[in-house]
């Protein structure tokens, strides 16, 4: 666990100091301190929409870190051959792995935390009032991200940076729309058509667990149910696609 919990932190650390991590954080600041300037434009609903895009850039600039960081996180300790000198310690792959996928959490935690005062700093200065659900909205956006960066480090042990992020993005996009195009394909498509369509709503995370947004700019109640749920649905998804990727990973030649 020592071990463990020393490559988490490492993580932490090398994506803390990242110029990336820096950028976005900057973005998401920007972007959340607009909301105070362009709130007013709209009449009436000032608090609607500093919520809505508060919460909605939360996500963004999260997904962001993920692709981005995670995607070249493991290619680039590979191709400078440090990996190796970390497994040449008494560090499985897996458990390297872990490490990585532990630490990038951090990072993530710590992001939406910080983005999440600044959201509720300007909540204060401007025409919003505070709730408690918002938490817990910022609470589900991080549940959604551990999913999205298990997904990234499967990709990574397999592929390209490049086309990790491309993958990643791609699971996200399809993750908020299974439902959708499995409707789309039981409508219009084939018997053969119709298997594949559940058989991708059933493989792909299906995101929309995880966003309650609109239900709480709009006052709506969230059952505590729906909370625990959505952990028990992350972590398990997330721990299945760590364990493919340590199987991958472990397979997988070195230089």
């Amino acid at each position: 666990m020592s071990t463990l919990g020393t490559l988490a932190v490492g993580t932490f650390r090398e994506t803390v100091r990242d110029r990336l991590f820096y950028l976005v954080g900057m973005f998401g600041f920007v972007m959340l301190a607009s909301t105070a300037v362009l709130s007013p434009l709209t009449i009436g609903a000032q608090s609607k929409i500093m919520t809505d895009v508060g919460l909605a850039a939360m996500s963004a600039f999260g997904l962001l870190v993920v692709v981005l960081v995670g995607s070249n996180m493991i290619r680039k300790e590979v191709d400078k051959g440090t990996i190796v000198t970390i497994l040449a310690k008494p560090v499985g792959r897996r458990q390297y792995l872990l490490g990585k996928f532990l630490g990038l959490n951090l990072t993530l935690a710590a992001m939406l935390a910080l983005m999440g005062l600044l959201f509720f700093l300007v909540l204060t200065v401007a025409p919003g009032a505070f709730s408690v659900h918002y938490l817990g909205a910022i609470y589900m956006t991080l549940l959604e991200l551990v999913i999205i960066n298990a997904v990234v480090v499967l990709f990574s042990t397999c592929a390209s940076a490049p086309l990790s992020a491309v993958a990643t993005l791609g699971v996200f996009l399809v993750g908020h729309l299974s439902q959708s195009i499995r409707d789309f394909g039981h409508l219009q498509g084939s018997p053969l058509q119709q298997r594949i369509f559940d058989a991708v709503y059933f493989l792909v995370p299906n995101l929309e667990v995880f966003n309650i947004r609109g239900a709480v700019v709009h006052g709506d109640l969230i059952p505590p149910g729906q909370y625990l749920l959505a952990t028990v649905y992350c972590l398990g998804y997330a721990g299945l696609l760590v364990l493919l990727a340590g199987a991958v990973f472990r397979g997988k030649g070195l230089r």
